[in-house]
């Protein structure tokens, strides 16, 4: 058997965004821009990384041994995100490993990494990609795996006894009613997994709403709760700035260059460049002359 090569691994990656993307209801992945997909990473954060896909996030976003991870993914330049998406759109190649397994990361391919694919997929003489044979031997050499082991594969041994498949077959009804009543839940009671910003502050909204259909809203993100206490406030000399001597007020600028200030620090929602801690100097300057 032929060792897989990356760029196979690459184009493999490709394919399944193409797959995710018409499967996306958000629309993000549809036609994504940096500031969301740094969103996106820092949800897939938010809820667990892997060990490898960590090591993966700190490469990417150059964290130093002692730095935090998620300060340095919320002061990253979204420019960073280009190359990912000119790869995943077909536009532009690249070479850069840590690039391709962040879009890997980010489409949730897998097996992922590299080094795990190549340990899962083989390719045969004729340029055929071809999974491990059913009987394929577990860590411990054995080729009788128990049968969790098969049913995580998806496959069942010729050698299982009748017992064994009334097992599986029970098992199997058992899935297809727990997966049939959560859709019959989500039907009847959607979840909202997207938000979308509304002027002054986000609103948790499900994928499939109709304004988003519609296009009244253009920036759609992956739904984060920490976000959707987020304000855009109106400040003046009355304003209450600090708190203790901690700022409580957090400013950006927006695209056509004015300041605009926010309740919570994080990321402006239109440029999606990090917000900052208001300082007398800002209050000074910008608020006083108002």
């Amino acid at each position: 058997m032929n060792k897989i090569t990356f760029e196979q691994y690459k184009s493999a990656i490709k394919v399944k965004y193409e797959e995710k993307k018409s499967e996306d209801v958000s629309g993000i992945l549809l036609n994504p821009t940096p500031a969301q997909l740094r969103n996106l990473c820092l949800m897939i954060f938010d809820n667990l990384l892997s060990k490898s896909d960590e090591n993966i996030f700190k490469l990417f976003f150059n964290v130093k041994e002692e730095g935090s991870l998620r300060k340095s993914m919320e002061n990253s330049d979204i420019a960073r995100f280009r190359p990912i998406i000119s790869f995943l759109k077909g536009e532009k190649d690249s070479d850069n490993s840590t690039r391709i397994e962040l879009a890997a990361i980010i489409i949730d391919f897998n097996p992922r990494p590299y080094n795990k694919y190549l340990l899962n997929v083989k390719i045969n003489e004729i340029g055929y990609v071809e999974v491990p044979s059913l009987m394929d031997k577990d860590e411990s050499g054995d080729e009788n795996l128990p049968l969790d082991k098969w049913i995580e594969k998806g496959f069942e041994p010729k050698n299982i006894g009748r017992f064994e498949k009334r097992k599986v077959v029970i098992f199997t009804i058992f899935l297809s009613l727990f997966f049939m009543g959560y859709t019959v839940k989500n039907i009847i009671f959607p979840e909202k997994e997207c938000m979308i910003w509304d002027g002054n502050h986000y609103e948790a909204v499900e994928c499939k709403n109709e304004k988003l259909i519609i296009g009244e809203f253009t920036s759609v993100e992956v739904l984060n709760e920490n976000l959707l206490s987020l304000k855009k406030i109106e400040v003046n000399r009355n304003t209450i700035f600090f708190e203790k001597g901690k700022p409580i007020v957090w400013y950006g600028k927006s695209f056509d260059g004015s300041y605009e200030y926010f309740n919570q620090p994080g990321l402006h929602p239109e440029t999606g460049k990090t917000l900052k801690p208001i300082s007398q100097y800002i209050i000074k300057k910008y608020i006083h002359k108002q």
